[in-house]
């Protein structure tokens, strides 16, 4: 389990009163069965698919709501609107991951706290990260296609994982455990991350940080995408970037498509200099049907889905109820949004 952080909400209501909480139909259903489970006593307030109280009559119970818990929403307008409907809120839940689009200085200004689905989603994550390095070192996408077209063809040749180099760059919970994942293939695994860990993560054979993962990238056989999206990671992968990759190096990225910059990405595509590219996140979503990168046999669009599974209703549910046993407690949170650090 994640180690728990230092920030933590403080209740300002009176310990023992109703917990007053928020959200969508879904969350009411799962908070009643969870208010049962844990014996509390609440009082919810049900939002609709915009974000604004449902039922009229709720509107004096909404300003005294102090949860919010985004139950299978994701952190953008439907959020927003909801926290700008709730003048009371302390506490915001999510089950998913990244900040980015949020007006973070406002709600700082609340004194709100943010917590999301910490490593809710990293196994699926992480399984397609090793998808994708299966499929690029085996040629995977070149004979399903030619599955497709009953072709025979032996031509090509076929690379081995042991000793190959992967560059992670980020080390949040997907990217860890892509690490430990690649530890049992033989992979050389450098991470870096944006301040100096006190120990390396298992699996992890080196850490760098600055710009130190530059000089490494021109070696890596493998790049892994893994950043949250600030102003500083923005088009993080630029055309500079990309022209001092190795030949034929695969880019994997499951987290922002704004980190990469997307026509040089095209770019280098069409040199060949990528030899591979799984991309499940991308600047525009849904991706327009125009856009370059589809029909391409170099690439494997996902529509930000890799996070799908069938546990990770449970898995969301258990990491909330986890939160709400330690802020009714007063304790620290496990995955409380850093404000200050974007994410």
């Amino acid at each position: 389990m994640t180690e728990a952080k230092t920030s933590s909400p403080v209740r300002r209501r009176p310990a023992g009163s109703p917990l007053i909480a928020a959200g969508s139909s879904l969350a009411k259903a799962h908070l009643f069965d969870l208010a049962d489970q844990m014996g509390l006593r609440f009082e919810f307030v049900e939002l609709d698919e915009s974000g604004k109280v449902k039922i009229p009559g709720d509107a004096a119970k909404a300003a005294e709501v102090e949860l919010l818990w985004c139950h299978g929403r994701f952190l953008g307008s439907w959020v927003m609107s909801a926290i700008n409907s709730l003048p009371s809120l302390d506490w915001v839940h999510s089950d998913f991951v990244g900040v980015d689009g949020l007006p973070l200085d406002s709600y700082l200004k609340r004194g709100i706290i943010i917590t999301n689905g910490g490593e809710n989603f990293a196994r699926p994550m992480a399984e397609w990260v090793m998808l994708g390095i299966l499929a690029s070192a085996k040629q995977f996408p070149f004979f399903v296609r030619n599955s497709d077209s009953a072709k025979w063809d032996t031509s090509r040749e076929l690379a081995e994982l042991d000793g190959s180099k992967v560059l992670l760059l980020g080390l949040g919970s997907v990217n860890s455990l892509v690490a430990q994942m690649c530890k049992g293939f033989g992979l050389e695994v450098v991470a870096w991350t944006r301040t100096k860990h006190q120990s390396l993560a298992d699996g992890v054979s080196r850490q760098v940080t600055g710009d130190q993962w530059l000089s490494e990238i021109a070696s890596a056989d493998y790049l892994v995408v893994g950043l949250p999206l600030t102003a500083q990671t923005r088009g993080l992968i630029n055309r500079e970037v990309l022209e001092t990759v190795k030949s034929e190096v695969t880019i994997i990225n499951l987290a922002r498509g704004a980190l990469i910059d997307e026509a040089a990405l095209v770019q280098a595509l069409d040199s060949g200099r990528i030899h591979y590219a799984l991309l499940d996140a991308h600047s525009v979503e849904p991706l327009p049907p125009d856009s370059p990168l589809w029909r391409r046999r170099n690439v494997t669009v996902l529509p930000h889905h890799s996070w799908s599974s069938p546990k990770i209703t449970t898995n969301s549910i258990e990491r909330f109820r986890s939160e709400l046993t330690l802020w009714l407690s007063g304790q620290p949170l496990l995955d409380p949004v850093d404000f200050s650090a974007g994410y």
